[in-house]
């Protein structure tokens, strides 16, 4: 068995006194690829602020046997008003100097085939090209697990099936995604082991 990375022991979370999820246990191994998915107001965004540690549980542990290092990709990156190149927003959150940072955020860029973007404004991209850049900052950040939101959301068909084919390119061994998503065509052509959320009935 590959090493386990997350185990989430029947955790419950939520927001003051409104509890969003219930008793959820959930163990992620390296190499494990997973669509996380529910309808809205399951609890997938809460979870993923679990693991990311933004919000602490009610009950239950979230545990990262080797420490947390976890990257993450968001919902339709944002368009920063300031002028940020591509290349800037992968570096962000590299501890690495001089040539090995350079190589790093090249070699990154390359795996999502976004190199060619290298120097332009992050604010110019399309939406297609800002989460292969957003994907890519979490590829040079080297964590052996990845978040990411949603990730077709906002791309046009082209655009989405060239994601959907870069997530699948992503996917190795080597590192655990969990996605979330609402799109059929991702499930059905990804094909990853799926985590349902469901809505709580007492809300």
């Amino acid at each position: 068995m590959l090493p386990l990375l997350l185990c989430l022991d029947h955790v419950s979370a939520g927001y003051g006194e409104k509890v969003i999820i219930k008793d959820f246990s959930l163990s992620i191994n390296k190499g494990d690829h997973i669509l996380l998915l529910g309808p809205n107001g399951s609890g997938k965004t809460t979870l993923f602020r679990l693991i990311l540690g933004i919000i602490q549980p009610i009950k239950g542990n979230v545990l990262f046997p080797n420490g947390r290092s976890v990257s993450y990709a968001r919902q339709d990156p944002p368009s920063s008003p300031f002028p940020i190149s591509v290349e800037e927003v992968v570096e962000m959150g590299l501890w690495r100097s001089g040539r090995d940072k350079e190589r790093t955020i090249d070699e990154a860029l390359a795996m999502t085939d976004a190199l060619h973007l290298k120097k332009r404004l992050f604010h110019s991209l399309s939406g297609g090209e800002r989460q292969r850049v957003s994907l890519a900052r979490c590829l040079a950040q080297n964590s052996p697990l990845i978040l990411l939101d949603e990730p077709s959301s906002f791309l046009d068909r082209e655009s989405r099936d060239s994601f959907i084919s870069l997530m699948e390119k992503v996917a190795t061994k080597d590192r655990a995604i969990i996605a979330i998503t609402h799109d059929s065509s991702v499930i059905e052509k990804l094909g990853w082991k799926e985590v349902h959320l469901e809505r709580r009935k007492d809300e």
